[in-house]
């Protein structure tokens, strides 16, 4: 008895013993960087923040308590490095071998499997190299005009949202519209997620998001055994069985309509569009000269439908945003519009080639990205240890790519804080000083399908609707971006005092959101 309960008493410091001797090397190593002091056990996790904004605005303060260098904090016993070197990015970002995901990405194993997102070794370099013909030239045509398609439909929505000059979430609205793009453009079938919006499908892929997006930082959620003991499981295990049987039985008919020649017939059912979908490219490929498993069909789509879709929601809502707070802006890329396509030709889609001649509008959207990165951090995972700059990195580390703190530096941006899209023109940044679709070998496959897409959706918006405020008073009268990212504590705390209910509340982990939505009004041009 007495045994027994000495054995219990002993057992947390028996745990306690065994984790920080299994990280004493790590611990040592690493503390040559500079970092907030840690506790025993949890490390850092408590100083995060009680939610995903408060977390973002964390590592802001650590960046600037630490002379903007890369620094060091702990997740319990997750050792994580925050890079904001140009030097060290390009080390890491060209690397051929250091390529694994940090195990946040582990989360979208349920869903996802062993993507291109998630995979690494020669697996993912096979299927990199399988899948990049999707996105050439010719088939980014064919997806351009379902884009097209989707923008017009999108146009229908937004004349009935905001009529009555009503204040509305743009956010939530793109959510649907991309949705609905990459459904059609990955699959080759429409769910009509802007009309049937609270059909199933929809609402598993909006929860999956947030789940993924939750979990991230949770420390007990994160772990897939005890997430078991959750009370949300059940409701998540209900999710992720819509979304595998729903992609799953699209792959088993586009199978069958292949092998009936339906989908290059004009039989009029869903699968009989003549244009390649991303799943007809997939299908007609081999790895090592064998055709792709169901496992494999099953995985990429996913990935794709997953990559293709949250980001660009955020990309289009943060650009749309930025319209509304910035008239001047908006009255550049207009007038671009009618000289790319005539006076009398804005009611049309606009060609191919004619978003390809809308260099302001180019310019707008990467200064768009830059203040709002659609992914605002890249996670690595060290499989062993690396010297970078001459400076020893110990296997097991995780190193988190500050993207979104790039994009506010001022050595390369100056005066970060004011949106002026010429930047771009005046002065290039290197490299690896902007890299809002990663860089290297295992940079953004999909960077010109997301891009062709939010240069399709705001060029559709600016020639249907002038961008308006939630509130009049909202302009941006100096310029400048109203925001917490990038900014000191200090100033942080100042702009939170004055903070408009319309202003965002911006949290950060797979995708940037903004947590209360991206507020507008839209006043129809004639």
């Amino acid at each position: 008895m007495w045994f027994v309960l000495y054995i219990f008493l002993a057992l947390p410091l028996l745990v306690v013993a065994y984790l920080e001797l299994s990280t004493f090397r790590r611990r040592r190593v690493l503390s040559k960087f500079n970092g907030p002091t840690g506790l025993p056990i949890v490390g850092n996790a408590h100083q995060m923040g009680k939610n995903l904004s408060e977390i973002l605005d964390q590592i802001f303060s650590w960046w600037h308590e630490y002379n903007k260098d890369n620094f060091c904090f702990w997740i319990g016993t997750y050792s994580n490095l925050l890079i904001t070197k140009p030097k060290y990015l390009e080390y890491i970002l060209s690397s051929q071998t250091l390529i694994s995901k940090s195990d946040i990405y582990n989360l979208t194993h349920p869903w996802l499997g062993l993507g291109l997102l998630t995979s690494t070794g020669s697996r993912w370099h096979k299927h990199r190299k399988m899948i990049t013909p999707a996105f050439h030239f010719n088939i980014l045509q064919d997806f351009h005009e379902v884009m097209n398609e989707n923008s017009n439909k999108f146009v229908k929505v937004l004349r009935k949202v905001a009529a009555g000059d009503n204040i509305f979430d743009f956010q939530d609205q793109a959510h649907y519209l991309t949705l609905d793009v990459i459904c059609d453009t990955a699959m080759g079938v429409s769910i009509n997620a802007m009309e049937n919006r609270d059909s199933s499908i929809v609402q598993a892929f909006k929860d999956m998001c947030y789940n993924i997006n939750m979990r991230a930082f949770h420390p007990l959620k994160r772990n897939e055994l005890l997430y078991r003991l959750a009370p949300d499981y059940p409701a998540y295990c209900k999710t992720l069985k819509t979304l595998q049987d729903f992609t799953n039985d699209i792959i088993e008919k586009r199978v069958a309509a292949h092998k009936s020649g339906a989908v290059n017939s004009n039989q009029g059912d869903e699968f009989s569009r003549k244009k390649m979908a991303f799943l007809d490219t997939l299908l007609s490929s081999t790895i090592d000269g064998r055709p792709l498993t169901s496992q494999d069909l099953y995985e990429e789509t996913s990935t794709f439908m997953f990559e293709g879709h949250d980001t660009t929601t955020s990309g289009v809502a943060f650009a749309v945003y930025l319209l509304s707070r910035h008239p001047e802006e908006q009255r550049k890329l207009f007038e671009e519009q009618r000289e790319v396509m005539g006076a009398t030709g804005l009611e049309r889609d606009a060609t191919f080639q004619e978003i390809s001649q809308m260099k302001y509008l180019d310019l707008y959207i990467k200064e768009a990205q830059r203040l709002y990165p659609s992914v605002p951090f890249i996670g690595r995972f060290t499989e062993k240890d690396y010297v970078i700059e001459g400076t020893l990195i110990p296997k097991g580390t995780t190193l988190n790519l500050g993207l979104v703190v790039l994009g506010y530096n001022e050595e390369v941006f100056k005066d970060p804080h004011k949106f002026r899209p010429e930047r771009f023109e005046e002065q290039k940044p290197g490299p690896f000083e902007y890299v809002p679709f990663s860089a290297g070998p295992r940079n953004c496959i999909g960077q010109k399908f997301a891009l062709l897409e939010i240069k399709t959706v705001v060029s559709k918006i600016i020639r249907n609707f002038e961008v308006l405020p939630a509130l009049d008073e909202l302009v941006s009268k100096d310029g400048y971006v109203n925001t917490t990212l990038g900014k000191t504590p200090a100033e942080r705390k100042k702009l939170d005092a004055n903070r408009h209910k319309y202003d965002p509340i911006l949290s950060a982990v797979l995708t940037l959101k903004s947590e209360n939505g991206l507020f507008i009004r839209l006043k129809e041009r004639h």
